[in-house]
């Protein structure tokens, strides 16, 4: 009898059989080993998945990224319980366990490492497991026939799990996106001849200038009118594109409706795309800590903010200078401290009297002329000298957000005072 021919739809589109990954099988434990011996067991399996776990992570160069020490832990102690529930007779379904090996395999192969770490994790946790089962062997005095059992068995499970991760290592994998290269080439400050050959290979024209657009949300759904003339990916959390300056502004005004602020850097060489992505995140993270206000439509301008943008340049170093300019006021509480920030502030920026700082600040009369006699009490001969007055108005202005910030979540206060005062 002759098999039926595929039509020619079936032939075109049709899909190959995908080859299945071998199932894991475990043989059924002899009437020696009985479910009372396992019981006493499972407890110890508990230790032995720890001490399987630490030794790999520490001794196999290949498995110490902390990021995979949990994935480590979780596989090897649910390899543990399979095995522990097959001694005890229940029937084996290892379709996780297969998966996570597989999992680990590729992660392995992503990392750029060889087969010698699949293999000396696979020594580790064999030599420990059959350590842990000999000892109990003894202890129980098991008759020969249930120990070759145990020695075979474990043996066999383990050929089976280090074929799994070998699969998940030689597993083909998606080949990475050349525009999202492109990009990343582009926003580390690569070499030219790389950008331009990338460049080449995906058609893409690189403009004479070039702005970068910072949003704050990832998701690819943020992204709702693709460009082909604009680069996208994401960067520290953040979806960034980048292109000429007309095109990215395009694209960023059509995110910022939908999807929050959007920083825009001005237009640089594209040799300087680097920098331009690194104001754009300042920028944004400025925005967010709110030290910039974001505008209505939600385009934030890096060029309008390079003054903020370089006193906020270091943040650490620059919060270490601050605070020793403006150290009378650290002895404060918090909440007395910002109080008393915003109020110097205010004075120092308008050189009004207590009445109109109280209007400003929406407090009352006396409680500012309180505070000032406290202020001046703390700061003394600097609040008359032009020079020193100067960087007492930059230091709270770079500190006066943070600590409005700090003293209470429920209540915290935004620097459009501080923005609209410097507008006046």
């Amino acid at each position: 009898m002759s098999l039926p021919t595929p039509s020619p739809t079936q032939r075109v589109g049709g899909r190959l059989p995908q080859a299945r990954a071998p199932r894991l099988t475990i043989a059924a434990p002899p009437p020696s080993i009985t479910p009372e011996m396992v019981a006493i067991y499972r407890p110890r399996a508990v230790e032995l998945t720890r001490r399987i776990a630490e030794r790999i992570s520490c001794d196999v160069v290949g498995f110490r990224d902390p990021r995979l020490r949990d994935l480590i832990t979780q596989a090897i102690d649910s390899a543990v319980t399979l095995f522990v529930d097959a001694l005890a007779g229940a029937p084996v379904r290892g379709a996780s366990v297969a998966a996570a090996y597989r999992r680990l395999g590729s992660l392995e192969a992503e990392a750029g490492h060889d087969l010698d770490a699949m293999r000396a994790a696979h020594q580790i946790a064999t030599q420990e497991s059959w350590d842990d089962l000999r000892t109990l062997a003894r202890e129980l005095d098991l008759p020969l026939v249930a120990v070759d059992h145990l020695m075979h068995a474990l043996f066999d499970y383990q050929r089976q799990l280090l074929e799994h991760a070998l699969l998940g290592f030689g597993a083909p994998r998606r080949t990475p996106d050349v525009r999202l290269r492109l990009l990343t080439a582009l926003a580390t400050g690569a070499d030219d001849a790389d950008v331009r050959a990338l460049a080449q290979r995906v058609g893409w024209t690189i403009p004479d200038l070039v702005a970068v657009a910072v949003a704050g949300d990832p998701s690819p759904a943020a992204f709702t009118a693709p460009c082909g003339a604009v680069l996208v990916g994401t960067y520290d959390g953040a979806l960034v594109l980048l292109g000429a300056p007309d095109d990215v502004e395009q694209q960023a005004r059509v995110i910022a409706t939908s999807h929050g602020p959007v920083a825009i850097s001005w237009g640089v060489e594209p040799d300087a795309s680097a920098h331009a992505l690194r104001w754009g995140l300042q920028t944004l993270k400025l925005v967010a800590d709110r030290i910039i206000d974001a505008p209505g439509d939600g385009v934030v301008w890096c060029e309008a903010h390079q003054a903020e943008l370089c006193l906020h340049a270091d943040p650490v170093l620059r919060r270490c200078a601050d605070e020793q300019v403006l150290a009378p006021l650290l002895a404060e509480t918090p909440k007395r401290r910002a109080a008393l920030a915003e109020t110097m502030l205010v004075w120092l920026q308008t050189g009004h009297t207590a009445p109109a700082v109280a209007r400003l600040l929406k407090v009352h009369e006396q409680t500012v002329r309180s505070r000032l006699k406290h202020i001046k009490h703390l700061f003394g001969d600097r609040l008359d000298d032009p020079a020193e007055t100067v960087g007492l108005l930059t230091a709270l202005e770079s500190m006066t957000p943070r600590w409005l910030r700090e003293p209470d979540d429920g209540r915290r206060r935004t620097a459009v005072l501080v923005q609209s005062v410097r507008r006046r």
